[in-house]
């Protein structure tokens, strides 16, 4: 179950969609079956951790869901998908992201309390959320 969020530029009209929640692939499951899949749907240098982890550890979980981010240095936002691999509870792998402009880590946003960002078209501040898309998935 997520949501998706549409951000509009005031300036330039550039609109843009994030998405956030769990969907049909990315969800939380054990590791072994997400691996017994053989569909890879994660980045490939995270599929290569997993299958480390798999062969070094027991049961283990996958928690992954699409979560958004932003720069706090350009304060570009990004959703990606976040996977953390769970073991007892216990976080032994946990995606980390970088700006594409100035690779500073991103930081984790609530995209309720976010007043703006900016354009990544225009680099304007007038880059918002435009409440007329917000769509729910299950």
């Amino acid at each position: 179950m997520g949501q998706a969020y549409t951000y509009r530029c005031g300036r330039c009209g550039y609109e843009v969609r994030f998405n956030e929640g769990r969907g049909y692939l990315v969800h939380r499951q054990p590791l072994d079956t997400y691996l017994d899949n053989r569909k890879i749907i994660f980045h490939h240098n995270t599929h290569r951790v997993l299958n480390k982890l798999a062969k070094a550890e027991g049961s283990l979980t996958v928690d992954a869901g699409f979560k958004i981010y932003k720069c706090p240095h350009c304060r570009l936002l990004y959703d990606k998908v976040e996977v953390k691999v769970l073991c007892n509870g216990k976080i032994l792998h946990k995606s980390e992201f970088r700006c594409l402009q100035c690779r500073a880590r991103l930081k984790l946003t609530n995209i309720h309390r976010l007043k703006g960002a900016v354009c990544p078209s225009c680099k304007s501040d007038s880059f918002c959320i435009d409440k007329r898309q917000m769509v729910l998935w299950q």
